[in-house]
């Protein structure tokens, strides 16, 4: 019987899986020993949520922030436990009711029953329970409340809490497989980054930069931003790549400049995946925000590379990816002053890019040997 304080976990979506859902919990776990792992909780699974029981209760608060960071979390309870009948739960609630008496408020009881064959059902805990609060003088009310007190039910066990926190939700990372995110030094990229790993990607840095040596990228903000993604993933491995020959070769295209360092952005990305085992490239393009990221311009750019690209900010606008920014902690490093090589201020960019013309224009740069001799000069850093 678990007396202590401990931290019951909710996995939601994952719940729908089917019957590969066991595979998506087991990642789920390993994702959630190895971000608690320097505080040695216990971890085990129980039907249809984890149990977390802290060597020390003042871990709690640690516990709760590595939480915060891992993908496939509906949501974590602090919670109590007791004997799974009416009379213990109610009385557990009681007692926390009694404890918490003036932070409550309003209060809103809610109950589910994982194991069906007890003979009461979710209602009559609930109002047991609410007898037990109109006792106390608590006001319940089941829309309108200050304060939610959630009670779960398995076979064995009852867990009574009263301090919920919603998590990132998603897939945890790994059950998606592997990615190559192109990241630049701007906003956007990060956020899709971010959405990647949302949907269980292992992701694959790619910072293309304009200097004559990488160690320069390699002192940048770049390897900074990566550090505060690794918060919600801690295994990466970044390339650094050098655009120098690019630059060179694609400067007499003039208005073109730009949508071919695009078509070079992705084949790179391409050739890494390919290496990397990697099924699928992110951007953070969003649709329009910029002259090359018009729908022909996005084909275009496209022409040529034979697995996904995906854009997770394409319906985005640049009030939400900057929220979203600073919610997972990388507008701030973002914004910094930095030498991007997107940042090419090709004049009168075309909005409609003819997919001939892209075709014809990589052939006469020599775009394949840009992209044999700039990965022949990539760095790569990991951890």
């Amino acid at each position: 019987m678990r007396r202590e304080k401990f931290i019951v976990v909710h996995f939601g979506e994952l719940w729908l899986r089917g019957r590969n859902r066991n595979d998506y919990v087991k990642a789920l776990l390993r994702n959630i020993n190895e971000r608690l792992r320097p505080l040695s909780p216990s971890i085990e699974r129980s039907y249809d949520r984890i149990l977390i029981v802290p060597k020390k209760e003042k871990d709690i608060p640690l516990i709760k922030e590595g939480l915060s960071r891992v993908f496939g979390i509906s949501n974590y309870k602090v919670s109590y436990s007791t004997r799974p009948t009416i009379a213990s739960i109610s009385s557990l609630a009681e007692r926390l009711m009694k404890e918490n008496r003036k932070e409550i408020g309003s209060l809103r009881v809610e109950a589910h029953r994982s194991y069906k064959l007890h003979r009461f059902m979710s209602d009559d805990i609930v109002k047991a329970v609410l007898k037990r609060a109109e006792k106390l003088k608590i006001k319940a009310s089941p829309k309108d409340y200050d304060t939610e007190m959630g009670i779960g039910v398995t076979k064995d066990h009852a867990y009574v809490s009263m301090e919920r926190s919603d998590a990132l939700r998603g897939l945890p990372v790994g059950t998606s497989g592997r990615g190559v995110v192109l990241l630049s030094g701007g906003i956007d990229s990060p956020v899709a980054a971010w959405y990647a790993m949302k949907r269980g990607i292992v992701p694959i840095y790619v910072h293309i930069h304009p200097f004559a040596k990488s160690s320069e990228a390699l002192s940048s903000k770049i390897p900074r931003i990566i550090d505060i993604l690794s918060e919600y993933h801690p295994h990466y491995r970044a390339y650094f790549v050098p655009a120098g020959m690019f630059q060179i070769k694609a400067a007499k295209t003039g208005r073109y400049e730009l949508i071919l360092l695009k078509a070079f952005m992705l084949r790179i990305a391409e050739r890494i995946a390919e290496n990397e085992g990697a099924k699928v490239i992110f951007t953070g393009e969003s649709l329009g925000q910029v002259a090359s990221q018009t729908p022909h311009n996005l084909l275009a750019a496209e022409l040529g590379i034979n697995m996904p690209v995906l854009r997770p900010l394409i319906g985005m606008d640049k009030e939400e990816i900057i929220a979203i920014a600073k919610r997972i902690g990388t507008y701030d490093e973002s914004i910094k002053e930095y030498m991007d090589v997107c940042s090419i201020n090709a004049r009168n960019p075309p909005t409609q890019m003819n997919a001939e013309l892209m075709k014809r224009l990589k052939e006469e740069i020599g775009l394949e040997k840009i992209v044999d001799n700039a990965l022949s000069k990539a760095k790569t850093i990991e951890r």
